[in-house]
C-alpha cells in the first residue's frame, strides 16, 4: 500500500516568533541536515519538504529534490514505509499542481497541491490480494523547509 507527508502547525511558528525566532529559523530547525531552507523558482513544491496529514490518519513527509525527484516516508496511519521515486508534474491553475508517481511496488500516485489554502488530494491505486483497489484521500500539508 502507499503513503503520503505536513508540518509544524501555525501556533508553534506563532510562539517561536514571539521569542524572537523567525519562521525560517524555526523551519530550518526541522530540515534534514544539509538540506538548504532557500528553494529554486517554481513550482512552489520544488526543494521542499512537506508534511502531508490525510483525513484517514496517514501522515508522510515527502522531501523533494528539485521538481522531478521526491522521496517519501510514512510517518503515521500505516506500516513503516519509504521510497524515492520520479516526479511528473503540470500547473493546473496558479499555485494548484497536479504531481503523479509510480513506486516500486507498482503503487501509482497522483496527487493535487493547492498552495493557496494548503490543500491536497490524492488518488492511490494498488494491487492487493490480486485485486486492484483505489484510495481516494483529502488532507492538509504544511512546509517542513
Amino acid at each position: 500500500m502507499t503513503r503520503f507527508p505536513l508540518r509544524i502547525g501555525a501556533a508553534a511558528l506563532l510562539s517561536v516568533t514571539a521569542i524572537g525566532l523567525s519562521p525560517a529559523v524555526a523551519q530550518a530547525a526541522d530540515c534534514p541536515p544539509g538540506k538548504a531552507v532557500t528553494r529554486t523558482a517554481p513550482p512552489k513544491f520544488a526543494d521542499r519538504t512537506l508534511k502531508i496529514s490525510y483525513d484517514n490518519g496517514f501522515v508522510f513527509r515527502l522531501d523533494f529534490d528539485g521538481a522531478r525527484t521526491a522521496h517519501w516516508k510514512v510517518l503515521a496511519g500505516q506500516d513503516p514505509a519509504e521510497g524515492t521515486v520520479k516526479v511528473a508534474h503540470r500547473e493546473l491553475a496558479p499555485g494548484v499542481y497536479r504531481l503523479k508517481w509510480t513506486e516500486a511496488d507498482g503503487t501509482t500516485v497522483e496527487q493535487v497541491q493547492d498552495w493557496r489554502n494548503r490543500t491536497v488530494r490524492a488518488v492511490i491505486r494498488f494491487e492487493q490480494d490480486g485485486k486492484q483497489q483505489r484510495l481516494d484521500l483529502k488532507g492538509t500539508f504544511a512546509t517542513v523547509c
